[in-house]
């Protein structure tokens, strides 16, 4: 069987063309197949031992020469058995673990397909590296040794994976040389930076690999970032750094001095602290915000407000400064304090014929209007009186001048405050009273009495806070605080009185609000006698008259706010009062000259 089938083969590529053959053949023993091959081939064969198993091939067209023994090459293969060149004239089939020991011819000097050797230099990866890269192309019998001092791999295998390997290798070191940037951080510090560009790049790109590899160096003196690697890897990794240079909103912190210039450093750092400690934070937020909370120091002495807290927080904290430190307005408020006498002021009443006493604030006003209000011949151009109110408020200020001209009115106090807009003012008109506290009576007439005292205020006390609303009105809060002593009361030891008012009350821009209910009898006792002979003893009672009298006494206050958008307003203001009050004066002297 095994003749005919040879022959078979025989007649087969012998009517076969001179460069191709047909075979076809099936269960033929390996060592038949081989000697088939040597016949086709032109080449001696030696086969030292018997290698058992059968082969196999259908064809279904012609197959060249050359590629017969490639074919010889892998059914030995498979048998653990390859072909190798004994450069004596003859080829050797020997085990694949042999010949690796047997001296492979290099690349190039076998154009056979057998194992050989090559050795492959490496330009820009390290060879080591490179190793773990082809290492899984090598077959079963095939090694690789590193040279580490020349960079490169020795490689025994066949010519078919040496092939596939120095491809392989040809593609991964074929890479440029390694480019190389310079980048001046702008915003943040390049020591903080490089960590954390570090940090991609070892996530990004293996750095075991030259082709990946990146260096990364920091110069603090510029400030500057160094980048090593492939020009595309280092446009990568600068957009990573100019995202870490932006401002940092939250960890970077900045130091800023404002000067106010029109409000307190001490009251707006207070205003802060609450309005930062109050401000929602999100809750991934909260802790690092906690942490890093913006912090804020007044200088009085300069009135300056040192922050110190990141730059998104600089912006809003500078706009809420900003908004509290704006121009304040003012409110000047000028008062009158006032003792009308009850009985004076009802016969003056009479005289002029006004009608209406002046027992509550309401008869002063009665009295006002009475006496009507004279022309006005100002001009008050950017205060915003209105005629109405500048007349009612002349009228009032004549009415208490000729009050005052006829003996009916003692003017106790003028005073002026200039009032920040919503702040509390006060004023105080009085004086300071010696009162025993404590006193001690001798045992013996030797013995001296002694007495301790303390300095008492007796006064008025006046506080008004106004604030500013809207239509050129101003809301005035008023406190008023009367202490006195009562007539007849011990030296030393006097009864004193108190009497506190407390009112809210919205008025126009120059119109007057009167405070009064402060009231108090006052008694005194009048002597009327003839010169000389009423000072006779005992004889000088006929040409003299006593009378004691018991008069009631109005304390009135009157409050009139002007109010003052700048500074450079208040001189014009004052000289526009002046003349108000010299209109009055000579409205009351024009009364009392046509009544006389």
């Amino acid at each position: 069987m095994r003749l005919i089938s040879f022959l078979v083969i025989f007649v087969s590529f012998l009517c076969a063309s001179q460069d191709k053959v047909e075979i076809n053949f099936k269960d033929l023993q390996i060592n038949e197949f081989v000697k088939m091959v040597s016949k086709i081939s032109d080449k001696n064969i030696l086969l030292t031992s018997k290698i058992t198993g059968k082969v196999n091939f259908i064809s279904v067209k012609p197959i060249k020469k050359s590629q017969i023994y490639d074919l010889l090459i892998s059914v030995l293969k498979n048998k653990g058995y390859t072909l190798v060149d004994s450069r004596s004239g003859y080829l050797q089939i020997v085990r694949s673990s042999d010949a690796l020991k047997e001296s492979p011819p290099f690349k190039g000097q076998s154009n056979l397909n057998q194992i050989q050797t090559d050795i492959i230099g490496i330009q820009n990866l390290s060879a080591a590296q490179m190793f773990k890269q082809v290492n899984f192309l090598l077959s079963k019998y095939g090694k690789v040794a590193v040279s580490q001092e020349a960079n490169s791999l020795v490689i025994t295998d066949y010519p078919k994976n040496l092939k596939s390997i120095r491809t392989l290798i040809k593609k991964l070191d074929s890479q440029k040389k390694m480019d190389i940037a310079f980048y001046t951080l702008q915003n943040s510090k390049v020591t903080s930076v490089m960590p954390k560009i570090k940090n991609i790049a070892n996530s990004i790109y293996n750095q075991k690999m030259q082709s990946q590899k990146v260096d990364l160096f920091a110069d603090e003196g510029t400030n500057t970032l160094i980048l090593v690697s492939k020009q595309k890897i280092i446009d990568e990794l600068l957009l990573h750094v100019k995202t870490l240079d932006k401002k940092d909103a939250v960890s970077e912190r900045y130091l800023k001095i404002i000067n106010l210039k029109n409000s307190d450093a001490k009251i707006v750092a207070e205003t802060l602290k609450t309005i930062i400690s109050n401000k929602p934070v999100a809750d991934n937020k909260k802790i690092k915000q906690d942490l890093k909370k913006p912090t804020f120091t007044a200088d009085e002495e300069t009135n300056t407000l040192i922050v110190y807290a990141s730059s998104e927080e600089l912006k809003e904290i500078t706009m809420l400064i900003n908004a509290l430190d704006m121009p304040r307005q003012q409110v000047y408020v000028s008062a009158k304090i006032v003792e009308i006498s009850d009985d004076k002021s009802s016969k003056i009443g009479a005289k002029y014929g006004v009608a209406g006493g002046l027992a509550n604030v309401s008869g002063l006003y009665t009295f006002s209007a009475s006496l009507g209000g004279p022309a006005i011949p100002l001009s008050l151009d950017g205060f915003e009186l209105d005629k109405p109110s500048l007349s009612k408020g002349l009228a009032l200020g004549a009415s208490i001048s000729l009050l005052n001209s006829n003996g009916a009115a003692n003017v106790l106090s003028e005073p002026s405050l200039l009032c920040v807009n919503n702040l509390e003012s006060s004023i105080y008109v009085g004086r300071t009273e010696s009162i025993i506290s404590e006193g001690s009576v001798g045992a013996t007439t030797t013995d001296v009495t002694k007495n301790t005292y303390t300095r008492e205020d007796i006064g008025l006390t006046l506080k008004v806070k106004p604030r500013i609303s809207n239509d050129n009105k101003v809301l005035l809060d008023i406190k008023v605080t009367l202490e006195d002593i009562l007539p007849g009361s011990e030296q030393g030891m006097p009864t004193t009185t108190k009497r506190d008012v407390a009112t809210t009350a919205i008025v126009k821009n120059g119109e007057s609000i009167i405070i009064g209910g402060l009231v108090r009898d006052k008694r005194s006792k009048t002597i009327s006698k003839v010169p000389l002979l009423g000072d006779i003893p005992l004889l000088g009672y006929a040409f003299r008259h006593d009378e004691d009298t018991n008069d009631k006494t109005n304390l009135v206050i009157i409050l009139t706010p002007y109010i003052v958008d700048k500074s450079s307003d208040l001189s014009s203001l004052r000289e526009i009062l002046a003349k108000l009050n010299k209109i009055e004066n000579d409205f009351t002297e024009n009364i009392i000259k046509n009544e006389n």
